[in-house]
């Protein structure tokens, strides 16, 4: 797929509190991904772009101002660059284990993904509709505990 725009749901808990965000999120294969917070309303706004094959380019903005060191500490499991990773993980991954099942009557395909570093053992699950592989739902784990969970309410490919 070349593009699409979404809406997501995320919860993040990355220890010190679960927090909830929803986000208008743009993916284009062959450009930068955007994204809008828009929820809590005291971050709506405040968005994003995301670039980069290996290291991500990741550039934070709110009311034209670009703000300084935004990128994520635990990279790829926070709201902010988590889907970005997932969909960089869908294109250039292999997962170690894949699945259907049946969610609200639809057919899902279910990848997982491992990762693992000096640092952590990372694990995602993507759920993708089995008829055009729409994402749909993902959880994102750092050391055996679920970090992020992404629900995608509304879906257009551009």
């Amino acid at each position: 797929m070349d593009g699409f725009e979404a809406h997501i749901k995320m919860i993040s808990d990355l220890g010190q509190s679960v927090m909830e965000y929803e986000a208008d999120y743009t993916y284009f294969k062959e450009e930068n991904d955007v994204f809008t917070i828009t929820a809590p309303e005291s971050l709506a706004d405040i968005s994003g772009t995301i670039a980069g094959e290996d290291a991500v380019q990741f550039c934070l903005q709110y009311d034209g101002m670009q703000l300084d060191d935004a990128m994520p500490q635990q990279q790829g499991l926070t709201p902010a660059d988590g889907l970005y990773c997932l969909l960089a993980d869908l294109r250039r991954g292999e997962p170690v284990q894949q699945w259907t099942e049946r969610m609200d009557g639809q057919e899902l395909l279910v990848l997982r993904y491992e990762n693992e570093n000096a640092a952590e053992k990372t694990e995602k699950q993507i759920w993708l509709t089995a008829d055009g592989y729409r994402p749909v739902y993902a959880e994102l784990y750092a050391a055996g505990k679920c970090v992020l969970t992404i629900q995608v309410t509304a879906y257009e490919e551009i």
